[in-house]
């Protein structure tokens, strides 16, 4: 049985206990008559429902105490109201339901934003969850016309995890109970997997698929503004300090965020205990060599890209070391539409020597976990994965590249972050990456004593059981607010 069944014989139980009470004391008049009779198609409802689930009673009970309640009805018997009473209270006990949850996924790189609470719903018989996957776009006007790039891929059978087409899919006839985007952009997906759309058929729950770093002085609008956390039932919080801040600029005063850490954190955590090997085409790159990860963003113009010939240059003459390139997943399409095509031109060429470069990784992998796995630091523009790599505890370059820091362009703010910066080495040219790296090959590690301290402070809640925490309060705030009122 569907939990929205339950809650559907729910109220109509306290209903009738309503109706019970007035009718009491209530007079032999037409309004009476009325009420007597709504009662009565009412109860049928409720027998119809549970006669249609009967795989789904523990016992014969429900309907053994229905049918009381139907012989009381009719003259409001004595005991009405307790045989009501007991029938709502009881009920939930009495029958086998689950949540159904939807989980509209994009990106495969995105899926890391709901894949813990997802695997846990999928082990847990309160829980019927699906997967939607859902495409996303980039449109650009140039010289008078209209160029569009959609990516839809089906990321999730590899992994093992069924999924349906977004086109086999719909909301309004599922109804499901919960539904979970990680997208907030409407710009970058189809209507009817707009936030708004989706909360008026399910209580929409976002799970960001950024994580929060600095705070910039633009940072309330992507954070706290756009219409998904007007829209969503709950918003997951990282932390108190993310409550905080979120409380203070939220429209609706922060009331809907749930702070039990972020789904994203549970992968890394569980890459301390149980590493990923080297995939068996990365191992004549990597055997024997210091590893670093360089992540690099998806606008050429703004990221370390540009250093792409001096970093493998260094690498061609220091055999001792290699580098994993993973650029964003987005970094085709933008340089495709965005910019010249001698610019798409470049980027196609330096896949083409980073594939041909010995000691170099080009990662196509969609999830960056082997890539993490395997390296021994990371140079990052500004990105989530530099906060996931924290987990790690790993040295981390962060790539202030020409001193642009990434999405924000405002300036970083003294003191106000999600999660602080600072246990991040930085560099804003060549010199700085070059430095980082010769550091590297030395398994020189700076700032491991203060990205310790950081990373105990800021990430309280990055234990491996966000996705358990997040499905275990779902379920009973939703009883709470649904059942027992």
């Amino acid at each position: 049985m569907r939990y929205s069944m339950l809650v559907y014989m729910s109220k109509m139980g306290k209903t009738l206990l309503e109706a019970a009470q007035y009718l009491r004391t209530a007079p032999e008049d037409a309004l009476r008559a009325e009420i007597v009779e709504s009662g009565r198609q009412m109860l049928a409802q409720i027998r119809e429902v549970l006669e249609g689930h009967r795989d789904d009673l523990h016992s014969e009970a429900p309907l053994v105490q229905l049918s009381e309640i139907e012989g009381s009805w009719e003259g409001v018997g004595e005991g009405l109201e307790s045989q009501l009473e007991q029938f709502v209270q009881s009920l939930p006990e009495q029958v086998s339901y689950q949540v159904r949850a939807v989980f509209f996924a994009e990106l495969g790189e995105k899926w890391d934003a709901m894949e813990s609470v997802y695997e846990f719903m999928r082990d847990d018989p309160r829980f019927d969850p699906v997967v939607v996957r859902t495409p996303v776009g980039r449109v650009v006007e140039r010289d008078g016309k209209r160029e569009q790039e959609i990516i839809y891929k089906d990321f999730l059978t590899p992994m093992g995890v069924p999924s349906l087409d977004y086109d086999q899919y719909n909301i309004e006839e599922d109804c499901p109970e919960l539904a979970f985007i990680s997208q907030p952009y409407e710009s970058c997906t189809l209507e009817q997997f707009w936030p708004e759309y989706i909360a008026k058929h399910s209580r929409l729950v976002y799970a960001n698929y950024g994580v929060l770093g600095p705070v910039f002085e633009d940072s309330a609008l992507p954070l706290c503004k756009l219409p998904v956390y007007r829209y969503a039932w709950k918003v997951l919080g990282a932390s108190e300090r993310h409550y905080r801040y979120y409380r203070k600029y939220a429209e609706n005063g922060g009331g809907n965020m749930l702070v039990t850490g972020i789904p994203k954190f549970d992968p890394i955590v569980r890459l301390n205990t149980h590493p990923l090997t080297v995939p068996e085409s990365w191992e004549p790159a990597l055997h024997g060599r210091r590893v670093i990860l360089w992540n690099t963003w998806y606008d050429p113009s703004r990221s370390s890209f540009s250093y792409f010939d001096e970093i493998v240059d260094w690498l061609q003459v220091h055999d001792d070391c290699a580098v994993i390139w993973r650029p964003h997943p987005m970094m085709d399409t933008v340089t495709k539409l965005y910019y010249p095509p001698e610019v798409y031109v470049k980027l196609q060429k330096n896949i083409e020597r980073a594939k041909n470069t010995p000691n170099m990784v080009y990662d196509e992998q969609v999830s960056y976990e082997t890539a993490f796995s395997c390296s021994n630091a990371m140079i990052s523009d500004y990105s989530s994965l530099m906060f996931q790599y924290l987990l790690l505890d790993k040295p981390t370059l962060w790539m202030k590249h020409k001193g642009v820091y990434g999405p924000f362009d405002g300036r970083m703010l003294d003191n106000e972050y999600i999660i602080d910066w600072r246990w991040m080495e930085e560099a804003e040219s060549i010199e700085g990456v070059l430095d980082f790296l010769e550091r590297s090959r030395k398994g020189l590690d700076q700032k491991a004593d203060i990205r310790r301290k950081m990373l105990q402070r800021d990430l309280p809640l990055a234990d491996g059981r966000c996705g358990e925490r997040i499905c275990d309060a779902l379920w009973d705030i939703m009883h709470r607010e649904d059942l027992r009122q």
